[in-house]
């Protein structure tokens, strides 16, 4: 057993027994069976964890190690186009008096809720899976301390954000937990912004659970912004109901390395999965990003679009899947990834699949990676720009295949603003903004 296996077995022996123990001892239990995940692991084949096993790990408290605000949240989003801003120290929500009324969201803590009626809360526990990708969760379900549980219940005008704010030291694991639940004919837009006190930071294994009813709608924002030094495994799974929409923005701004997950499943008929990538490797920062889509029902629609870059000696992976199961006739998913490479040094893995167990779908997927495309350099300068303007123009609009799809302008703008910092010829991109 693993020096980081035996420290989350002792975090939970030392756990007093709570109303969701059967769940969680559950999950514990398969965990610690199944052991850390490993290369041999076939969606961690480009991920090695053997020195994070190497670690033992202390429980990540709930105070912050410093002053802590809101004001990084308000640097992604304008203050006038968002609704609130719910900040949680690694895991922790703070929810006081003095939490703003959000129009048809109701906002608590998950502890509040499993205290009160622990079967309110039971659907968003999914049975404990022997799947590798699943790995972390199992760990989440069963250490988190606290979380937030969002109610939608009407169409919200503004966005929400939710600051998730890593503080502490590398020895320490934090296991950040939030479930969005939108009642048929919802609507929504929900960024998460991850943030951290300092360079290091403590181990973040952090999942969000998205429940979307009929007819319900959610814009979802998972934005990575951590210290170079941090740890981030995220997860992410969404469950959609009959003629439900999401459109969800992974993008890896930060962190050291960075391991994105998303799991969605589209239950019923006219289901349908918009997800966006966006996958940046500076210095030696690790991004390793895995998408799996289910059309579990007939006429249910997902288009994946990633777009990674890397440069210096980073390394970016994006690893997708779809699913369709016997008897989901006529659904219709296409998978896209494009790779860019800014440096000799750099890697980028890519790898799309289907899985179809159906007749009668439209499943297409395509990958490629490379370096700027000559012929369109070769134009531009033709028609009079310099080498290094052409190139910072085309890295650009390489970037704006994710970006143009974003409704909320001002965190679309905090993005690109970020983005650049971390590419080549930064002060020209900046012209082109």
């Amino acid at each position: 057993m693993s020096a980081a296996l035996r420290s989350f077995e002792t975090q939970w022996r030392a756990r007093t027994p709570d109303a969701l123990q059967p769940i969680r001892e559950q999950a514990m239990q398969r965990f610690l069976k199944l052991g850390l995940p490993s290369l041999r692991d076939e969606t961690w084949r480009y991920t090695d964890l053997r020195s994070l096993a190497a670690l033992s790990y202390g429980e990540a408290g709930c105070a912050a190690g410093g002053a802590t605000t809101g004001d990084a949240a308000l640097s992604l989003v304008d203050f006038k186009q968002h609704a609130a801003t719910l900040t949680m120290i690694n895991g922790c929500p703070l929810l006081d008096a003095d939490l703003p009324v959000v129009n048809c969201i109701e906002i608590n803590s998950i502890k509040d809720i499993y205290n009160r009626d622990p079967s309110q809360l039971r659907q968003f526990f999914e049975a404990a899976s022997d799947a590798d990708q699943r790995r972390w969760v199992l760990l989440n379900t069963a250490l988190f301390i606290d979380g937030l549980y969002l109610k939608i219940t009407g169409a919200v005008a503004t966005p929400l954000v939710i600051l998730h704010v890593s503080t502490g030291v590398a020895a320490q694991a934090a296991h950040p937990r939030v479930i969005i639940d939108a009642s048929p004919g919802a609507s929504a837009t929900i960024i998460e912004h991850h943030v951290s006190q300092g360079d290091i930071a403590p181990l973040n294994n952090s999942n969000t659970h998205i429940a979307l009813g009929r007819d319900a709608q959610l814009e979802h924002y998972r934005v990575y912004a951590t210290g170079a030094g941090a740890t981030h495994l995220d997860s992410l799974d969404i469950h959609q109901a009959q003629d439900s929409q999401c459109r969800q923005f992974t993008i890896a701004l930060g962190g050291g390395l960075v391991r994105s997950s998303l799991e969605a499943r589209l239950n019923q008929r006219g289901a349908s999965l918009d997800s966006y990538s966006l996958l940046v490797g500076h210095q030696e920062r690790h991004v390793d990003c895995v998408n799996i889509v289910t059309h579990a029902a007939p006429h249910t629609r997902s288009r994946q679009t990633a777009r990674a870059i890397a440069s210096d000696v980073s390394r970016v992976i994006f690893n997708s899947k779809v699913i369709v199961n016997a008897g989901a006739n006529g659904s219709d998913s296409k998978q896209s990834c494009r790779g860019l490479l800014l440096s000799p040094s750099a890697e980028i893995d890519t790898r799309p699949q289907l899985e179809i167990h159906a007749d009668e779908v439209k499943c297409a997927h395509g990958a490629t990676t490379g370096r700027l495309d000559p012929d369109m350099l070769f134009y531009l300068l033709s028609r009079g720009l310099d080498r290094e303007t052409a190139q910072s123009l085309l890295v650009f609009a390489f970037l704006a295949d994710v970006l143009t799809g974003m409704s909320v302008s001002s965190a679309r703008a905090a993005i690109e603003n970020a983005l650049i910092n971390q590419l080549p010829d930064a002060q020209i991109l900046r012209k082109f903004r």
